[in-house]
């Protein structure tokens, strides 16, 4: 058969228009806002994160346009009309347009991604995408023979509705295993992490593993052997991913990558990913300046030897030592704060829930000494109790303090920090 003429008698022709709209709706409502989420493309996340909300819709859409087909090749007797064709090879380019759909929903997203967000795929970014493509052609070959089975009519709704949910739900549900063998592969992956090989084959090995136990009831040949075949292949695929991921939380196995990492200054020594180097000159300066104004008011004794982007160790980021500190130094830098992390992570109080205005003196205070004191809007969107009349009120005491001498100002430092816990009582 024609390309042309397979495409125009094929279900994925009326599919996929509405298939395209929902996937652009999914990208621009939901999966736009993972992809810019990071500072700095990488694209491992581009490629999961871009793809993680359209698995369901990609399986759903490829099983019930297959269960149509296969209604239609049964209803038409194709194995009568072209007895000398092979049935697998018929069945093939059948399937071909409709699959071809689905690994379109999957691959809009990521083209749109890439995009928006310029770097170039690397293998380690593929899995998820592979998993995906692969899926919908065993998701199609279940839905073809689920349609020799069941009228059109029913097929199709029930195929479309079942592999939706079956797909989706399990993030809803505990166990835990079950969302890591649904074939989602929703793991929000971070900067510097990578899908791993057991992760992979946890979602690959069911859905596969049902895929082929259908075709083995379609075959010829013993019919208890053709079930007896088809269930160990099953339930041996189904037994093999819960082997690997039973012990999983919520997490999927995921795998740090090493990211280029670039180190500037001395005091203290500032690494950065490579991609982050149009911003390590202004980074650098900001942690150096901070750590410096800590240091002339006592805060800290002396800066840590290094400061290391947390980013680059994915979600594994090691604890902080008197020698290294790690932060998110790229995601402050973009929201303007590199200074208030600094500071809230270094100022220490002698309890562990200080009086909130207290504290925030505390805080504005050294901001202040930082050039890049805190706006209202920005504390009040973490607190609906503080007012701008409490705001007003501690700018007037850290205005009154900062313009005293450097002992003074060390002096009610170590005071305020008492009195916070004090207070706190």
């Amino acid at each position: 058969m024609r390309i042309p003429t397979l495409i125009r008698s094929s279900t994925a022709l009326a599919a996929l228009v509405p298939a395209l709209a929902l996937t652009l709706s999914f990208y621009v409502f939901s999966t736009h806002d993972q992809v810019v989420y990071w500072p700095y493309p990488y694209a491992p996340a581009l490629v999961q994160r871009s793809i993680e909300q359209v698995y369901a819709l990609s399986y759903a859409l490829v099983s019930a346009a297959s269960a149509w087909q296969g209604a239609r090749f049964k209803e038409s007797r194709v194995r009568e009309l072209a007895p000398y064709r092979r049935d697998w090879a018929v069945v093939s380019w059948t399937l071909a347009p409709v699959v071809a759909v689905g690994w379109l929903v999957l691959l809009v997203p990521v083209v749109l991604a890439f995009a928006e967000r310029p770097t170039w795929p690397t293998p380690d970014s593929l899995p998820p995408l592979l998993l995906g493509m692969a899926l919908c052609a065993a998701h199609g070959v279940i839905g073809f023979v689920v349609g020799q089975w069941l009228k059109p009519a029913l097929a199709v709704p029930v195929m479309a509705c079942a592999v939706f949910l079956l797909v989706s739900y399990p993030h809803a549900l505990e166990p835990f295993y079950l969302r890591h063998m649904s074939g989602e592969y929703f793991a929000h992956l971070g900067y510097a992490e990578t899908a791993t090989a057991s992760s992979m084959a946890g979602h690959l090995l069911p859905t596969l593993g049902l895929a082929v136990a259908v075709c083995l009831l379609r075959v010829r040949g013993h019919v208890l052997l053709r079930i007896v075949t088809a269930v160990a292949v099953c339930a041996g695929a189904t037994f093999a991913s819960y082997s690997i991921v039973k012990d999983w939380n919520y997490n999927p196995g995921v795998h740090v990558t090493s990211v280029g990492t670039r180190c500037t200054g001395t005091a203290p020594e500032v690494c950065l990913p490579a991609s982050a180097e149009k911003d390590a000159g202004s980074i650098g300066a900001e942690v150096e300046g901070t750590f410096a104004v800590l240091k002339k008011y006592q805060v800290v004794d002396k800066p840590p030897k290094r400061v290391e982007e947390a980013l680059s160790y994915g979600r594994f980021t090691p604890e902080d030592t008197e020698d290294s500190v790690y932060l998110l130094l790229s995601t402050a830098h973009r929201e303007h704060r590199v200074q208030a992390d600094i500071i809230s992570t270094y100022v220490k109080f002698p309890c562990e829930a200080p009086q909130p205005t207290l504290r925030r003196a505390v805080l504005l205070w050294l901001e202040g000494k930082t050039g890049a004191m805190s706006g209202y809007e920005q504390i009040a969107a973490g607190d609906p109790f503080y007012s701008r009349a409490q705001h007003r009120e501690v700018l007037k005491g850290v205005a009154e303090v900062s313009g005293k001498s450097t002992a003074e100002q060390v002096a009610w430092y170590r005071t305020i920090t008492r009195s916070a816990c004090e207070e706190s009582r």
